[in-house]
């Protein structure tokens, strides 16, 4: 069977003919689903096609056609959607936006799956070999974990050195913001932990020195990480973790983190956003916030932090102001409304020329601003030490500026 998977992209950053890609290198990383698909579609002709570096060819070579669809990417997969349904070809969406409107999809879709496609995969291959694919295959929210099958090679524009794992699967986000979070979309509130053997394996299976722990907390099990970090060492990689303000309630899993080689730490919505509003006006919690930051930097850690904004009415500029004071090293915003559904919804933000300070985008606009990164690089190796300033903090912080620069609206 010839399998056509399509990573859709959102507006801003589809790729145009005659035109050079827009994002960082650093973050053009293959599709995780996608490459789990590819993993089990071993003995199919399978194709993937990234809508940020190349345009989809329209032809009638392929038997099925499946797209991956983020928040913010659905007019794109109406169009790929459309044009192979003119042609005849089934088309199978799939991915988070898609679960996200459970039993109320849009009109233009007639073949879709509710959850992780993987647990449902065999069924769906079986019935386009049958000639009967369904309307709807909605996967149990089971955790499941494919060890994807990443490209190992390809155009120059994907980071194919990209390498993602995942020790557990689960949400561990505040239940204000699961509903935006894939993990939760797909198993609610059950998780899965990988056997220690099996992680070990994909680990030593991996080329590159630099691994992205996908887990959203560390902290959330923190006997199990502790083992499993302390059987890594030995191998010596590097590692950006993610990981919710309970972290700082285990001192001795910090300390391992950091021997194991951990360089990045993200810490979740819960470090800031539930302390923001007094942070604002209190002193004594901007201290505590900026003696957390301090206590990783200590460990040669370095800090980002992830955070939830209203998309109107917040104090972007007090709001900079606290982010450059407490000196995390990256931030990642995502930016919400209210739809009419009641349900949250994300807003895209982007930069533009003339920028005010009461345009939410400000607060990425300054602390990726190019006078606050020298500066931030240049006292940065008395924390961390030149070599996690020099291969991690300097070309991931003009990583993100170039995004924001560009217009998009996330990594």
């Amino acid at each position: 069977m010839k399998i056509l998977a399509v990573a859709a992209a959102a507006t801003a950053q589809k790729f145009v003919k005659g035109h050079p890609h827009k994002g960082a290198w650093l973050f053009l990383r293959p599709e995780l689903e996608i490459c789990q698909l590819w993993a089990l579609a071993i003995n199919d002709d399978f194709v993937y096609i990234d809508e940020r570096i190349a345009t989809v060819e329209y032809n009638s070579d392929f038997d099925l056609v499946l797209v991956r669809v983020d928040f913010n990417q659905d007019s794109s997969a109406r169009l790929i959607t459309e044009a192979f349904e003119q042609l005849g070809k089934p088309v199978v969406i799939f991915g988070p936006l898609v679960t996200f409107w459970q039993n109320q999809p849009l009109g233009w879709v007639k073949h879709r799956v509710v959850g992780d496609i993987t647990l449902v995969w065999e069924q769906i291959r079986a019935d386009v070999a049958h000639g009967r694919i369904q309307p709807v295959y909605v996967a149990p929210p089971r955790p499941n974990y494919v060890v994807p099958r990443m490209p190992a090679e390809g155009p120059a524009v994907l980071n194919t050195g990209y390498q993602p794992i995942y020790f557990v699967r689960g949400c561990a986000c505040p239940q204000s913001y699961q509903k935006l979070c894939c993990e939760y979309l797909y198993y609610h509130d059950n998780a899965f932990f990988r056997p220690r053997e099996e992680v070990v394996g994909e680990i030593v299976s991996l080329p590159h020195k630099h691994i992205h722990l996908l887990d959203e907390d560390v902290a959330r099990f923190p006997d199990y990480y502790y083992n499993l970090f302390r059987l890594v060492w030995g191998y010596r990689r590097h590692w950006t973790v993610n990981a919710s303000d309970r972290i700082f309630n285990y001192s001795e899993l910090i300390r391992l983190l950091a021997k194991s080689g951990t360089k990045i730490m993200f810490l979740n919505e819960t470090f800031i956003n539930p302390r923001l509003d007094l942070a604002l006006k209190d002193e004594a919690m901007v201290k505590w916030l900026y003696r957390r930051v301090k206590l990783l930097h200590s460990r040669r850690i370095l800090v980002g932090a992830k955070m939830v904004l209203p998309a109107n009415g917040a104090d972007y500029v007090r709001i900079s102001n606290l982010l450059y004071r407490i000196d995390l090293d990256f931030i990642e915003v995502r930016f919400i409304k209210s739809g009419s559904d009641g349900k949250p919804e994300l807003v895209p933000i982007t930069y533009h020329p003339m920028l005010q300070p009461d345009e939410p985008a400000f607060v990425k606009s300054r602390f990726y601003a190019l006078d606050v990164l020298l500066n931030r690089f240049v006292r940065r190796p008395r924390r961390v030490g030149f070599h996690s300033t020099g291969w991690y903090l300097i070309p991931y912080s003009l990583a993100y500026r170039q995004n924001f620069l560009e217009g998009l609206s996330s990594p």
